[in-house]
């Protein structure tokens, strides 16, 4: 076995710099969007062909595990009477060679079946089965932003503690 070389032995090798390509003029953005929209097409064509594959395993996965999951149906059927049986008698897990058999004890659910009555008999006899939520209306907020940055409540007060991040002007691609 090598002895580890200690890491201060090392020497840093900076990257040498490489030129970029400058856009400056109509003729050479024009070449750069051929070359991307090259490259766009060729990532439509390999996903197209992706897609395919992925397509023609999904259709064979299906197809030999159809009579796969019937028969495992089958034996989940016939193996809950017997575990449910076993809970009741005290094994809430029944351990096997080839698995584990587990039994969980549900919990009761509750579903209301008419919101309003509920809500109404809850103001009046139980408010702590209720919750009123309270939240931020940005969009109304939003519309209070002025020209300047600024965001002045409708009384003309300046709204504390909001702070107003510029718009920045998105770049897009089109190719053909």
């Amino acid at each position: 076995m090598t002895n580890p070389v200690p890491l201060d032995e090392f020497e840093i090798v900076e990257a040498p710099q490489v030129d970029s390509f400058t856009v400056d003029d109509d003729e050479k953005a024009n070449w750069a969007m051929r070359k991307l929209a090259t490259l766009r097409r060729k990532q439509a064509e390999n996903k197209t062909i992706a897609e395919a594959e992925i397509q023609r395993v999904t259709e064979w996965l299906e197809t030999v595990n159809r009579s796969l999951e019937s028969d495992a149906s089958y034996f989940e059927a016939v193996l809950t009477p017997y575990a449910l049986t076993e809970r009741f008698n005290g094994r809430k897990s029944v351990v096997l060679p080839h698995g584990t058999i587990k039994t969980t004890a549900g919990r009761p659910k509750i579903e209301i079946e008419d919101e309003e009555k509920f809500l109404a008999w809850a103001k009046e006899s139980e408010t702590s089965v209720i919750r009123i939520k309270t939240e931020i209306d940005k969009k109304a907020l939003n519309a209070l932003i002025r020209d300047d940055n600024q965001v002045i409540s409708t009384q003309g007060e300046i709204v504390p503690a909001v702070r107003v991040i510029p718009a920045e002007t998105a770049v897009s691609f089109v190719t053909e």
